[in-house]
């Protein structure tokens, strides 16, 4: 009779132990910040821990007996998902993999999950994921990629910085110091041979300087944002008349004739001092590097909402390799023109930087010995 109670006793006690250590296993399922998931073999989840909840904001009988890789899971990291569940239930074990599961807000979260298999366990009879929230890694990882990008281009702007000044804008000075010298010379021996000319290189010089430091100063005022965007609706054929008068001086000089085909003005929504640089520039390179006698053609031709403008010349051409370093400041791309005029890319880079404010793009077809054609768009509404 002592026995028998004592073995009752003994199995009260074991039974109030597993209520206890279930309850407990209970609280730290529930109040874990990591997710534990039960599979079958088929990759269909059949228990969820009430954690899901805040990491996904589904109730675990919503995650329940549905094929989540196909449904839930981003469709970028499904044939990932599908092949690390194949491994754990080869290899028993898989070591993490990272993936993007579907928020109940439609939003997407960042998971890593830890698998064993532990289908052959009489006791589990699954296969057992530890999913952990790691959204605000990634992001921070997003953001420090991001960061490096953002100082690298930095770097590169910096060097390109001084490089011009060093260089680019010390050869018009140079040129106007030992010519101004040389007419100082000249006038003081009231011998006037060559005066006119050497004005004339002095003359160049300087506007070559103007144009590069007011390119220089314009493109340091965008890179820290010093330069309001105030967009308008502006006539663009009178803005494209009224700089290309600005050209007629450095057009005739070559012998070049500017053609405009602009049908109809146009009204477009954008800044009028950013489009006119843009303008400016385009042309500018247009004349530069196209051969005395040439043609330079302004169109435009309206898309939708949106405007595309083109300047084309039949000047030299650039070679495909050299395209796709123009609009980019690492590679410091820059020839001389037709007559030798000197250039340093950075108007190209400037008028990227004011299209791309606009919501546009730009872009350039062009073959060696063919001339160019850059196009860029912008906002009609």
């Amino acid at each position: 009779m002592n026995n028998k109670s004592s073995y009752i006793e003994l199995e009260k006690q074991n039974e109030e132990l597993n209520k206890t250590s279930n309850k407990r296993l209970k609280q730290l399922l529930e109040n874990s910040f990591d997710m534990i998931v039960l599979l079958d073999s088929n990759g269909i989840q059949h228990y969820v821990s009430e954690s899901c909840e805040k990491i996904l904001g589904y109730r675990p009988d919503e995650l329940i007996q549905i094929p989540v890789i196909e449904q839930l899971i981003h469709p970028e990291d499904q044939e990932k998902v599908s092949l690390a569940f194949q491994d754990i239930i080869k290899n028993s074990t898989n070591g993490g993999t990272q993936y993007r599961h579907k928020h109940k807000n439609g939003g997407w979260v960042y998971l890593e999950a830890v698998g064993s298999n532990q289908i052959d366990n009489p006791l589990i009879q699954s296969v057992i994921l530890n999913v952990r929230d790691i959204t605000e890694r990634k992001n921070a990882e997003a953001a420090l990629i991001e960061s490096k990008a953002r100082l690298s281009e930095l770097n590169a702007t910096k060097d390109r910085f001084f490089s011009i000044i060093a260089h680019d804008l010390k050869s018009p000075f140079n040129s106007i110091f030992g010519f101004s010298e040389l007419l100082v010379e000249q006038l003081a021996r009231k011998d006037y041979q060559g005066v006119e000319k050497f004005a004339a290189v002095i003359n160049h010089s300087s506007k070559q300087a103007m144009d590069l430091l007011t390119n220089l100063l314009e493109w340091a005022r965008a890179q820290t944002g010093k330069i309001e965007f105030n967009p308008e609706y502006i006539e663009l054929v009178t803005l494209v008349n009224n700089v290309t008068e600005l050209f007629n001086d450095s057009a005739q000089q070559k012998s070049i004739t500017i053609f405009k085909d602009l049908p109809h003005n146009i009204p477009v929504f954008a800044d009028r001092y950013m489009v006119g640089t843009i303008l400016r520039n385009l042309i500018s390179n247009g004349i530069k590097f196209t051969h005395p006698g040439g043609k330079i053609r302004i169109r435009t031709e309206q898309n939708e909402n949106q405007l595309t403008v083109s300047v084309t010349d039949n000047g030299v051409g650039i070679e495909k390799e050299a395209i796709d370093k123009l609009f980019r400041i690492e590679y410091s791309y820059s020839t001389t023109g037709t007559a030798r005029e000197s250039g340093t890319g950075l108007g190209l880079l400037l008028c990227k930087e004011f299209i791309e404010v606009h919501g546009g793009k730009i872009w350039v077809e062009s073959e060696p010995g063919n001339g160019s054609t850059f196009c860029f768009t912008l906002p009609i509404t």
